[in-house]
């Protein structure tokens, strides 16, 4: 049996971008489990900025280093970068939380894992969404066959991109991957596999035309028999919630962090409209979610466990995203006759 330390995580932050400022150094201040030691950036005087801003002791832009500072990293750079510095981060005994996506293909997250593995340093990824009240309820509920068997969902997630970038990278192939679909789309499929199960066939249409896509649909069906379709924007405000039909019932979950859950059951007048929340808590909010990452980030590595969602959890989005972008077909557009 593990022995419950109780002392905070030295970490590392690994990029000084939007989501470090606005999600992880917030969620670091917030948590008891974790104490931020050193912000890394190529940029100095952003670092300086945002460790004055939040008490940080220490900056550099030579991660290289780090293995003589702290024991625990978050990876918060592009998308490109997180395999490389994942793995020799790993080798050198750091255990790393990597934000979404985990690396820009199957083969990376193979041999993150696989460094993880040989090293025995834990290897975590950034899908904060997993953490939210309403997902895990939803996963419960499915779990335990509240609504019957799933026949099929309806999965809408999109927003006029307004993220407050600090960099141009997600809007460079070579360093995002891709668009909306790597992109949100990372923790769409997480969801989809987490709550309904493994894939069989896809057809999925983007927007992309030798560049990046800012729209996508994805039509899936599910080994389980489930069938359903994912469409996700950049341009246009949508649904941002998804609706799972089942043999006895229909369950509709908000998407964006507000633990909004709806659900009917065929059998009974009423419904239920409300929020899910944690005993002894009221509604939680998306940085809550950042905090209980972190937590069990920290809980991972200083109780020698696995992490809520490892290494295998991210690949297992990662190649679905990598099977629809080598079957990309166009997207049907209003303006292209």
């Amino acid at each position: 049996m593990s022995e419950n330390i109780d002392r905070p995580l030295e970490l590392a932050i690994l990029g000084c971008g939007a989501v470090t400022e606005i999600f992880h150094l917030p969620a670091a201040r917030n948590s008891r489990k974790v104490r931020v030691k050193v912000l890394v950036d190529k940029d100095l005087q952003r670092a300086r900025s945002l460790a004055l801003k939040f008490g940080v002791p220490s900056v550099t832009d030579d991660w290289t280093s780090l293995d003589k500072h702290v024991e625990a990293a978050l990876v918060a750079l592009p998308p490109n970068l997180h395999a490389p510095v994942t793995v020799e981060l790993l080798g050198r005994g750091i255990h790393t939380l990597v934000e979404k996506p985990m690396a820009l293909s199957v083969g990376e997250c193979d041999a993150m894992i696989a460094q993880a593995r040989k090293s025995g340093a834990v290897l975590a990824v950034g899908l904060m969404k997993r953490f939210d009240p309403a997902f895990q309820w939803t996963k419960r509920s499915l779990e335990e066959g509240l609504i019957g068997e799933a026949t099929a969902f309806d999965f809408r997630e999109g927003r006029i991109y307004d993220w407050p970038l600090k960099t141009g990278f997600r809007f460079e192939k070579g360093s995002a991957g891709g668009g909306v679909l790597i992109d949100t789309g990372s923790h769409v499929a997480d969801a989809v596999l987490w709550w309904l199960g493994e894939w069989r066939s896809l057809e999925y249409y983007d927007d992309a035309e030798g560049g990046l896509e800012a729209n996508c649909e994805l039509h899936l069906e599910l080994r389980g028999g489930a069938t359903g379709i994912v469409e996700l924007s950049r341009t246009r405000n949508l649904r941002n919630s998804c609706i799972i039909r089942g043999t006895h019932g229909v369950l509709e979950v908000d998407t964006t962090l507000n633990s909004g859950i709806r659900l009917r059951l065929d059998d009974h007048d009423v419904a239920l409209d409300g929020h899910a929340v944690r005993a002894g808590t009221g509604k939680e909010g998306l940085l809550h979610a950042f905090v209980r990452q972190l937590d069990d980030f920290a809980d991972a590595v200083l109780n020698d466990r696995r992490p809520w969602v490892p290494g295998e959890e991210g690949r297992r989005s990662l190649e679905l995203i990598e099977a629809c972008y080598a079957s990309r077909k166009p997207l049907a557009l209003p303006w292209n006759t």
